[in-house]
């Protein structure tokens, strides 16, 4: 597609970059960045402070979506940067949800990835495989040696850390390592009355004597932890499933094993590998890719200068803290289907009336500034030259440009 320059005081690369390392960026946002290199932003945002956020106080009996509108109303704050966007990242790969963990549960676990988001795969992972929620989620409480449920050992190897086609474990590492990890059970009957549960260890349920697991004996979450983690296969996955994410596509097989290589010998630290994979060529060069559900929902709030009921999210198919299954949300191309355009266009007809007019003289730059686009095609470019020479009033003109925008393809893509 051949693009025409919106904002020329904007590069294409800054945009791109934060479009692909923040959540939707806003156009302040593009602008605090304008004049920088390309390592510039990205270092910029990897050296950024996460938010400080005061975590809401939960009752059992309240709000079943709070922990969700908390962490959506951070979300929106477009300091958030990098850090909260890579919390997103955490959430869709170490999945959990609410149909199977309290509120109080998710909230805590939520907060582990946000405390681990750009730290270390290793102890953040060490944490999960006990916290309560991933416990409820994945029937990690109760499960006895003798008799272990596999459900984690199993997602711990398959979807978590080391890949289902990568050939490095057997189904006698899925048992070893579920017995390995069996004695965990939730202590539900909390005094504070709020749902978090308390994770208690009954040896009795544990084994005795170390148990062979991927070419190694363990005999306790902490072995198992670290014989995953230090496997070969564990950081040519997630090397791989952050390129994808971040990126878009596949890496060729030098990039994953120059980006494993990083991984591995920064201690499985996350920001060495972000900052690897955000300053490549093939990262800047990169071709669109679809906005999740979740991106196109904060683009949206900030282009409309309002915000949405969570409810649009249910709608769309990716409602933070309640993904499909284990694997999380697929990203596919789903996000730009016929329906999910029906979803968007009736979103932008409920939201359109009531929208901030824009400037008189131009009110294409204007609106697409507001949606921080940095570049759009001759096609966009021209329905929006349509809208503007349409006659109408300007403050129906406004609300037609809002909506125009809101679903066009650019908008529709990061």
């Amino acid at each position: 597609m051949v693009f025409m320059a919106a904002l020329p005081t904007v590069s294409t690369s800054t945009a791109h970059i934060l479009r692909r390392l923040t959540l939707a960026p806003s156009a302040s946002t593009l602008g605090a960045f304008d004049g920088r290199s390309a390592d510039e932003v990205v270092r910029t945002l990897l050296a950024a402070a996460p938010l400080d956020v005061a975590p809401p106080t939960i009752d059992a009996d309240g709000d079943f979506f709070a922990t969700t509108d908390w962490w959506l109303s951070v979300m929106r704050d477009p300091q958030g940067g990098l850090h909260e966007r890579m919390t997103w990242f955490w959430h869709g790969h170490l999945t959990s949800g609410l149909d199977k963990a309290s509120p109080t549960m998710m909230l805590d676990q939520l907060l582990l990835l946000r405390r681990h988001a750009l730290g270390n795969f290793r102890t953040m992972l060490r944490e999960i495989t006990l916290d309560p929620a991933m416990l409820s989620w994945l029937d990690g409480s109760g499960s006895d040696a003798a008799a272990p449920n596999e459900n984690y050992a199993r997602e711990l190897m398959e979807l978590f850390a080391l890949g289902h086609d990568s050939g490095a474990y057997t189904e006698a590492d899925v048992i070893n390592g579920a017995r390995a990890l069996a004695g965990y059970w939730i202590d539900n009957d909390d005094q504070a009355g709020d749902g978090a549960g308390s994770v208690q260890f009954e040896p009795e349920g544990a084994i005795r004597r170390p148990v062979p697991f991927l070419g190694t004996k363990v005999r306790d979450v902490d072995d198992v932890i670290d014989a995953v983690c230090d496997h070969p296969a564990c950081s040519r996955y997630i090397a791989r499933t952050l390129y994808i994410d971040l990126v878009g596509s596949e890496p060729t097989g030098d990039r994953l094993e120059e980006l494993a290589t990083v991984f591995r010998d920064a201690d499985l630290e996350i920001a060495p590998l972000v900052e690897a994979i955000a300053t490549g060529p093939d990262f800047l060069d990169a071709a669109p890719r679809p906005r999740s559900a979740l991106e196109w929902f904060l683009a949206f709030e900030r282009l409309f200068d309002t915000e949405l009921e969570i409810w649009t999210l249910e709608s769309m198919g990716q409602m933070p803290l309640n993904p499909p299954n284990v694997a999380g949300w697929p990203g596919t191309e789903r996000w730009v289907s016929s329906g999910m355009l029906m979803i968007k266009a009736q979103t932008a007809l409920d939201m359109s009336w009531d929208t901030a007019t824009l400037d008189p003289v131009d009110p294409i730059g204007d609106v697409l500034q507001r949606a921080a686009l940095a570049e759009i095609s001759p096609v966009t470019r021209a329905a929006l030259d349509d809208i503007v020479a349409s006659g109408t009033d300007r403050q129906e003109r406004s609300s037609l440009l809002y909506a125009a925008v809101a679903l066009s393809p650019e908008f529709s893509l990061a």
